[in-house]
């Protein structure tokens, strides 16, 4: 049994992007919530010296760059690029050729972690993180939230259709 039929015009892939899209964004923002309101997950070793919940507030963009720059319109200028972000990639999903689907879907990944952070921003004027994976004391990798996953995803998959078109047959049939 087949569970997305892609050429069934019932099932239209960019309604799938976007529906991909908002239950991330949905998923993001309710995880967010759950660890900025229950105190006992803002720091709770999952897996000793491996994984951590550990509630940070990044003020800054990826990987905390910009954290610490002080300035009135930091957070305008990052809720514009969010914006305009939006509109890129709901741009992309629209015009994309549906013979390509891993690209769409990858742009719906793109949408939901956007979203997610791009709404955490405007309500709070920073983005909550609070996934830290690290090995003991020796290693820790930025802590980060379940709508940068989305976007590492995306871009990942989107990088991977780019350099290996071949790995996509859906889009040599047309």
């Amino acid at each position: 049994m087949k569970l997305a039929n892609f050429k069934n015009p019932l099932f239209p892939l960019r309604t799938l992007a976007v529906c991909l899209g908002l239950t991330i964004f949905i998923l993001d923002l309710l995880t967010k919530w759950l660890v900025h309101s229950t105190a006992w997950l803002q720091y709770y070793p999952v897996i000793e010296g491996f994984f951590t919940i550990n509630y940070v507030r990044n003020e800054g963009v990826a990987f905390g760059l910009f954290h610490s720059l002080e300035s009135e319109w930091k957070v305008t200028f990052l809720l514009f690029i969010g914006i305009i972000a939006v509109i890129v990639t709901l741009y992309y999903i629209w015009n994309l050729p549906t013979n390509q689907p891993l690209p769409i879907i990858s742009l719906g990944l793109l949408l939901g972690g956007i979203l997610g952070n791009l709404v955490d921003r405007f309500l709070n004027h920073y983005v909550i993180d609070f996934l830290t994976i690290h090995w003991k004391n020796y290693f820790s990798w930025p802590t980060f939230n379940l709508a940068d996953m989305a976007i590492t995803c995306g871009v990942f998959l989107i990088f991977y259709t780019t350099f290996f078109p071949d790995s996509n047959p859906e889009a040599k049939e047309d």
